[in-house]
C-alpha cells in the first residue's frame, strides 16, 4: 500500500512463518482484519498461486456473498464485475453494519485500486471544472462512456450551479441508468442516457470533452484501438478525449482478481499511447496523466 510504510524484508520473514490454515482461522474469528493485519493479509494473497485459487476461495467462503463487498464483485449479482452499484459503494465508503462483514468492507476500502477509484472520480469533477471555467458561459457538449452511477457528475453539479456543460451518457446497463436518473433527477435538464452498447452506438453530434474512466480496461486492444479510432471521429476541433485504465503497477491487482474474481486489462503508459498512435492519432496530440497513487491512468487524446 502506498500510504503505509513498513520494512519488505521483516514482512517477508513474518508471512513465511505463517500457517495460512490457522492465520485466516484467526482472522475471521475477529470478523476480518484489524488494519494492522492489512499488509500482511494483502501479502499472503499476493502469494496464493493460480492452482491455490480456489482452495484460498473455500477458506473464506463464508465472505463471499452480496452482503460484502469482496463477495458481491464475486457473486456479481448484475451478472457483470465493476457494475455500477459497487462502484458507488466505493465512492460513498460504504461499510456493511453487519459485524460479520464490516471489517472486510473496512479492508476492501484499504486497498490501493480502491483509493483509486475515488480518486478517478475526484479527477473526473475536476476535468468538468476546469471545461466549465474555460466555456465562459458557453455551452459544452461532454460524453460519457460507460456513465455507471454518474456520481462525478451530480457532485459536479452540486458544486457548480453556473453550469455550462451538457452531458451525453452511455451505458449498457439499464439499471445503472435508472440509478442514475434517480439521483441526478434535478439536473436531468442538462442531461441524456442512452442504453446502448460503446461498439454500435453512433452519436448525434459532436463533444468539447469524451470521458471513460472505468470502461477500456475491460476491453482487448484491438477494441481499444477501434474505439479511439471511432469516438475520435466525434471530438469537435480542439476537443478532448479522456480514457481511463488501470496500471500495471496495481498493488492491489491479486487481491481484485483473488477475493473479487474481477479482472482487468491492467497497461502502462507506453501501451496506452501505443494504442493511440494504432488508431491514426499524431503523437503531439497524445499523453498520459495519472490519479494522485498512480494506479489508475488515463490516455488524453486532443483534436
Amino acid at each position: 500500500m502506498n500510504s503505509i510504510d513498513f520494512n519488505e524484508e521483516m514482512l517477508t520473514v513474518e508471512i513465511d512463518d505463517i500457517n495460512i490454515d490457522t492465520y485466516i482461522e484467526e482472522i475471521f474469528a475477529k470478523n476480518g482484519p484489524d488494519k494492522e493485519d492489512y499488509l500482511v493479509f494483502y501479502k499472503l494473497v499476493d502469494r496464493v498461486k493460480a492452482e491455490e485459487v480456489e482452495d484460498f476461495r473455500r477458506k473464506i467462503a463464508s465472505i463471499l456473498n452480496p452482503d460484502s463487498l469482496f463477495g458481491f464483485s464475486y457473486t456479481k449479482p448484475f451478472g457483470y464485475s465493476g457494475d455500477f452499484f459497487i462502484i458507488e459503494k466505493i465512492y460513498q465508503y460504504y461499510v456493511n453494519p453487519d459485524e460479520r462483514y464490516q471489517k472486510w468492507d473496512e479492508f476492501l476500502h484499504s486497498a490501493g485500486a480502491v483509493i483509486a477509484v475515488r480518486n478517478r472520480k475526484t479527477l473526473a469533477i475536476e476535468i468538468f471544472e476546469q471545461l466549465n471555467k474555460k466555456a465562459m458561459g458557453l455551452r459544452q457538449d461532454v460524453l460519457i462512456l460507460g456513465s455507471g452511477p454518474v456520481t462525478e457528475t451530480f457532485e459536479f453539479f452540486e458544486r457548480n450551479p453556473d453550469n455550462s456543460l451538457v452531458f451525453e451518457m452511455l451505458d449498457l446497463d439499464k439499471r445503472a441508468i435508472a440509478y442514475a436518473k434517480t439521483k441526478n433527477r434535478k439536473y436531468l435538464s442538462a442531461m441524456n442516457f442512452n442504453n446502448a452498447n460503446v461498439i454500435r452506438f453512433t452519436p448525434e453530434g459532436k463533444f468539447d470533452l469524451i470521458w471513460s474512466a472505468g470502461l477500456f480496461d475491460y476491453f482487448k486492444g484491438k477494441h481499444f484501438v477501434y474505439l479511439i479510432k471511432r469516438y475520435y471521429e466525434f471530438l469537435k476541433d480542439n476537443g478532448e478525449m479522456i480514457i481511463g485504465n488501470f496500471n500495471i503497477e496495481n498493488p492491489s491487482r491479486r487481491s481484485m482478481e483473488i477475493m473479487g474474481d474481477w479482472f482487468l486489462y491492467h497497461r502502462s503508459a507506453e501501451e496506452l499511447k501505443h494504442f493511440a498512435l494504432q488508431a491514426g492519432i499524431e503523437e503531439s496530440k497524445i499523453d498520459v496523466i495519472q490519479e494522485p497513487l498512480g494506479i489508475n491512468l488515463f490516455l488524453k487524446i486532443k483534436k
